[in-house]
């Protein structure tokens, strides 16, 4: 008889609990317990635009609705700082995620500013027709190719045309387009200078 009995109360013991899972199973939790759902998290930021050719770009993220945020930049790590800078023009999605793994997400756009500044025509000019037909051109005039073609090749490689123009030997400047180059690189040697 013995083992009747164990076997008694092990029937009495698994039908307990497959009654509770049954009722844990039956259980719907409302949508309001979500701890995610329930929150209204909402993104703004402070973008600050940039000048063709550099990555002045800025973003200051400000996120509401919860607490300890964490902010990711694209793909990116998430990171403690709400700031991301040197950032070239374009359109940027930003992630912050909350102390309970709620996340939101949103588009910021950093737009690109300025205009051809005066200096730096001058000195595109000159790149144009020096280099165009000799060290750095296809020989068509006016058209550099290669490590000058296009304004931003120009724009970061504004120490090497100081070096190799104002300071080294590059002998078919004349003292007045070397003063132009370097009027251009005291000014900030950027696209709007």
């Amino acid at each position: 008889m013995k083992p009747i009995k164990s076997f008694f109360i092990l029937t009495l013991l698994s039908a307990a609990v497959l009654h509770a899972c049954k009722d844990k199973e039956d259980d719907t939790t409302p949508a309001g317990n979500d701890k995610c759902a329930a929150k209204n998290l909402s993104l703004t930021a402070d973008v600050t635009g940039t000048v063709k050719c550099e990555n002045l770009g800025k973003l200051t993220i400000h996120a509401r609705g919860s607490s300890g945020f964490t902010y990711q930049l694209e793909a990116g790590a998430f990171q403690s700082d709400s700031n991301f800078s040197n950032l070239s023009a374009g359109t940027y999605t930003v992630t912050v995620k909350d102390a309970d793994a709620c996340t939101k997400t949103s588009t910021f756009t950093v737009t690109e500013t300025g205009t051809k500044g005066t200096n730096f025509t001058l000195v595109a000019a000159i790149i144009g027709a020096k280099c165009a037909a000799s060290c750095h051109g296809n020989g068509s005039g006016n058209a550099p190719v290669g490590i000058f073609a296009g304004d931003c090749n120009i724009v970061s490689r504004a120490a090497l045309i100081k070096t190799k123009s104002y300071d080294g030997n590059m002998g078919n400047l004349d003292a007045g387009e070397k003063d132009k180059i370097l009027t251009w690189i005291n000014a900030g040697g950027g696209y709007d200078d």
